[in-house]
């Protein structure tokens, strides 16, 4: 068994999220003439930092729509505005910028693994270019002025999706979530406030925005993170280390559930991906790409699934297509 490596698998995702408003605008836009006129003025405002699709709320069908959001590239505050809202997502589906959110403009970047300076070094040159063409509502005492006081300052949100099983199995993920909260940090689940954790999976984000630099934001949530991975590889090799045998007996178990399952339930493929990711982590199951699992989580999420078949699929239909997708997916990473 190999060691469990560091930031292997436990980092997912980075994101970094900007909030910004417009002078002479209201920070939540319901008139539509006014939402369609942000719309153009910020699409126009960014047609050189990227190659952008515009996406029209109003124009999305539910799927579509539920299948982005399963993807973090739109927000239910986004759909909940669905008639003035709309949505720029790059080709690559790296950076997303909505508009007319709970904010006017939102803008996100993510990317693999710890790279939260990497995703705002990127979010800098399109807020720049906001910056130069749009008028954004600036205190000089207060800096960037968000519809929710908690974005205020910097209007920055530094989030770090991680795989956490150790610690959660060990029982010390609330100690864990205390921490970080002393640090003025917060564990949430994998869609932010108000939502729970999947499959071993917390997201790790700052609260502070106010009286504080983007500098300061991100070295402190890079730390965390680190240390945060120091604590997960200790107690997975106590837990996993310690039981070689049954850790793999549990993961090629599950290899075997999720590579011959007719019906496969989301919540079931949750159950099993994370005992082979664990097994992949430690070198008890031979799958290198560790990533492609945390690409096969989202991709068979049901509004996903629903929208890669191309029609709305019934709930049996799902399970179905899930089970013959995770299958040929996981023999190909096995191969």
């Amino acid at each position: 068994m190999r060691d469990y490596d560091l930031f292997l698998g436990n980092v997912i995702t980075s994101r970094i999220r900007l909030a910004r408003n417009l002078d002479g605008y209201p920070f939540f836009i319901k008139n539509q003439k006014s939402a369609k006129d942000v719309v153009k003025s910020v699409n126009r405002a960014l047609v050189k930092c990227d190659t952008f699709n515009l996406y029209y709320m109003s124009n999305l069908s539910p799927i579509k729509m539920e299948a982005l959001k399963e993807k973090y590239l739109i927000s239910n505050s986004l759909i909940d505005n669905k008639e003035c809202g709309a949505v720029l997502i790059n080709t690559d589906e790296t950076v997303s910028v909505m508009i007319n959110e709970e904010d006017v403009i939102r803008e996100q970047c993510f990317l693999k693994g710890l790279n939260l300076f990497a995703c705002y070094d990127r979010l800098k040159y399109i807020d720049e270019e906001l910056e130069k063409n749009l008028d954004l509502a600036y205190s000089k005492k207060f800096g960037y002025l968000t519809a929710c006081p908690t974005n205020l300052g910097t209007g920055l949100r530094a989030s770090v999706l991680m795989f956490l099983p150790a610690l959660t199995e060990g029982g010390k993920i609330s100690a864990l979530i205390r921490e970080v909260e002393e640090l003025g940090l917060t564990v949430r689940g994998v869609y932010g406030e108000g939502t729970k954790a999947e499959g071993f999976t917390y997201q790790i984000s700052n609260e502070v925005t106010l009286g504080v630099t983007e500098e300061q934001i991100l070295e402190e949530v890079t730390k965390t993170v680190e240390r945060i991975c120091t604590a997960e590889r200790e107690e997975a090799e106590r837990i996993y280390g310690g039981r070689e045998i049954e850790t793999m007996d549990r993961a090629r178990k599950s290899f075997g559930v999720l590579t011959n399952a007719v019906v496969l339930s989301y919540q079931e493929f949750l159950e099993h991906i994370s005992r082979v990711k664990i097994g992949a982590m430690m070198g008890v199951i031979n799958i290198v790409d560790i990533d492609k699992l945390d690409d096969l989580t989202v991709s068979v999420r049901p509004h996903s699934l629903s929208e890669r078949y191309g029609k709305p699929l019934s709930a049996i239909d799902r399970d179905l297509f899930r089970a013959e997708i995770v299958g040929s997916t996981l023999i190909k990473l096995k191969e």
